[in-house]
C-alpha cells in the first residue's frame, strides 16, 4: 500500500484477522493437550483418513503459490515492461502461499518439534516432509524472496528516502544500488538468468505434489494420468485465480497505477479461461474413466464421487469450474474491461480448485483402497476449522508488513535492457562460478547421504543432519544472483552513466 490508510481502515482489516489467529491457536493447543483425537483423522484402513484438511490446504497453497510463482517468472522471461505489474504482484503473494503451506504441515505433525528436529537429521528423500522442508523451504520460499528483493532494489533506494517505520531496513536491501549502467545491465541479466532457472525448480515440487495427491496402487497408467492432468490444471486456475483476487484488492487499495494494466489483467484471464476449461474436463474424464476401469477400488472411488456424500462436492467443484469459465468467455467478448467480473469469476476458480484438492485426496484414503477394508468417512472438526482458519489469517497478516517494506506500486521504470554490457568483470563471474558450484556441490552431497549412500537403507544415513546439508546447499544455489549483482565492483569495471 502506498500513502497514508486511515487507522480506522487498518483497525477493520487486522481486528478479524486477529481473532482468526487466536481461534487457530485455540485449537491448536487443544490437539496438542488432548491429541489429534480432536480432528477427523482416524486409521487409515478403519474407517478413517490420515491426510485431511491441513494437507488439503498444504497442497492447495502450495500448487498455486508455485503458479503464481511461475507467473511472474515468465512474466519476466516474455513479458517485458508491459507485463512487470504480474510480477511485482505475484512475488509477495507467492511467498504467503509458500509461508502458509509450510504452517500446514506443521499442523499436521502430531509433534511439530520432534518431526522438525527427525526431519533435520535423519529425513529421506521418499519423505513428503523431505520435499516440503527442504526443497520447498530452500526453492520456494527462500529463493522466491532472494529474487523479489533483488527485482525491487530500484523501488526500494526511492522508498528508503521517505520517513516511515521501514526506513533503515529498506536502506540496508537497498543498500549500494546507485542505477549506473552497469547496474541497470546486471540487473536485467541477473532477472533473466534468475527467471530462467527458477522455472524448473518451481515445476519439480509441483510434479511431486501432483504425484502425491494422485498416484495410488493398483490405479491404472490412465486413471493416473488423468489425475495428475487435472490436479496440475486445477492448481494452474487456483493460482492464476489468486493473483488476479490480488491485483483486484491492490487495485481497490493502492490505486490503478499500482495494479496489473489492462493489457496484463486480459492476458492472465485468456490464461484462467484456459485452465479453467481444460480442469473442468480433466475432472470429468477422470471419473469417466475411473467408471470404466477394471480395478475395484478405482471404480469405487469414482462412484463415491457421483452418489454418495461426496457427489454435493463433486457437481459444487464442476459448477465452479462451469462459472468461471462462463463469466470469462462473456468477458472475453468485451475485452476483459469489467475487472469486478474477472476478480468474481477467479474466485470461483479458487473454489474450485480447493474441492478438487480435497476430493483427490480424501477419497482414495475412504473408498479408493487395494485391500478388503470397509468404507471411511471423514468430516473436519471444529479444531480443523480453527486452524486452517488461523494459518490463512496468520499468512495475511504477515502479507501486510511485506507490502509497507516493499509497496506494490513502482515508483522508478528502468530501461534495463537497452543499458549497454560493462566491461568484462571477472573476479564477479569468477566469485559467482564458485558461488553455485559449491551449492551444487553441497546439495548434491546432502542429498547422497539422506538417500543412504555408504550405509544400508534401514540405517540412519553416515552424517546426521544431510537434509540439512541438502537446504543450506540449495540456499546457496539460489542466492547466486544476489552474489552475482551485489559483489562490488572492481574500479577499472566501473560503467556508468558519466
Amino acid at each position: 500500500m502506498t500513502g497514508k490508510t486511515s487507522p480506522i481502515a487498518m483497525v477493520a482489516l487486522i481486528a478479524p484477522l486477529v481473532v482468526l489467529i487466536a481461534g487457530g491457536v485455540y485449537g491448536y493447543a487443544q490437539q496438542l493437550v488432548n491429541g489429534d483425537v480432536v480432528t477427523g483423522m482416524r486409521t487409515l484402513g478403519a474407517g478413517g483418513v490420515v491426510w485431511g484438511l491441513y494437507i488439503v490446504m498444504d497442497g492447495f497453497f502450495l500448487a498455486a503459490g508455485i503458479v503464481v510463482m511461475l507467473s511472474a517468472c515468465l512474466a519476466r522471461l516474455f513479458g517485458g515492461r508491459r507485463l512487470e505489474p504480474v510480477a511485482r504482484i505475484a512475488m509477495p503473494v507467492a511467498i504467503t502461499c509458500f509461508l502458509g503451506a509450510g504452517l500446514c504441515v506443521l499442523a499436521d505433525q502430531g509433534r511439530p518439534i520432534a518431526a522438525l528436529r527427525a526431519l533435520s537429521l535423519f529425513a529421506r528423500p521418499q519423505s513428503p516432509m523431505f520435499v516440503t522442508f527442504t526443497t520447498v523451504t530452500a526453492v520456494c520460499l527462500f529463493g522466491s524472496l532472494v529474487h523479489c528483493v533483488l527485482a525491487r532494489r530500484p523501488d526500494l533506494v526511492e522508498y528508503a528516502k521517505r520517513k516511515s517505520f521501514w526506513q533503515p531496513l529498506q536502506r540496508l536491501l537497498a543498500a549500494g544500488y546507485a542505477g549506473t549502467l552497469a547496474e541497470r545491465y546486471r540487473r536485467a541479466k541477473n532477472g533473466f538468468w534468475m527467471s530462467f532457472f527458477m522455472v524448473p525448480a518451481l515445476l519439480a515440487p509441483l510434479l511431486a505434489l501432483a504425484v502425491m495427491f494422485t498416484v495410488r496402487a493398483a490405479r491404472p497408467l490412465p486413471s493416473a494420468a488423468l489425475e495428475i492432468a487435472s490436479f496440475l490444471l486445477a492448481s494452474g486456475a487456483a493460482g492464476v485465480g489468486l493473483l488476479l483476487v490480488a491485483a483486484g484488492l491492490v487495485e481497490r487499495t493502492s490505486g490503478q497505477e499500482a495494479g496489473l494494466g489492462r493489457i496484463a489483467r486480459g492476458r492472465l484471464a485468456t490464461a484462467l479461461l484456459l485452465l479453467v476449461s481444460l480442469a473442468l474436463a480433466a475432472s470429468i474424464a477422470s471419473v469417466i474413466v475411473g467408471l470404466a476401469a477394471g480395478e475395484p477400488a478405482v471404480v469405487d472411488v469414482a462412484c463415491a464421487m457421483l452418489s454418495e456424500g461426496e457427489a454435493l462436492l463433486f457437481w459444487g467443484e464442476l459448477a465452479c469450474f462451469l462459472g468461471a469459465a462462463l463469466t470469462l468467455l462473456w468477458e472475453a467478448r468485451r475485452g476483459f474491461r469489467r475487472a469486478r467480473r474477472i476478480v468474481a469469476a477467479a474466485a470461483l476458480a479458487q473454489a474450485g480448485a480447493l474441492v478438487h484438492h480435497y476430493l483427490q485426496l480424501i477419497v482414495w484414503q475412504t473408498h479408493g483402497l487395494p485391500l478388503p477394508y470397509a468404507p471411511g468417512t471423514y468430516l473436519p472438526t471444529v479444531a480443523e476449522i480453527l486452524v486452517g482458519s488461523g494459518i490463512v489469517a496468520f499468512s495475511l497478516l504477515a502479507l501486510l508488513p511485506a507490502v509497507r517494506l516493499i509497496p506494490f506500486a513502482s515508483v522508478v521504470t528502468e530501461t534495463a535492457g537497452a543499458a549497454p554490457a560493462p566491461p568484462a568483470d571477472w573476479p564477479r563471474r569468477l566469485i559467482t562460478a564458485l558461488w553455485a558450484l559449491g551449492g551444487g556441490a553441497l546439495a548434491a552431497v546432502g542429498l547422497a547421504l539422506s538417500a543412504r549412500v555408504g550405509t544400508e537403507p534401514v540405517q540412519d544415513p553416515i552424517l546426521a543432519g544431510s537434509p540439512l546439508l541438502f537446504m543450506l546447499g540449495l540456499c546457496l544455489l539460489v542466492t547466486t544472483g544476489a552474489v552475482y549483482e551485489l559483489w562490488p565492483e572492481h574500479r577499472r569495471a566501473r560503467h556508468t552513466d558519466a
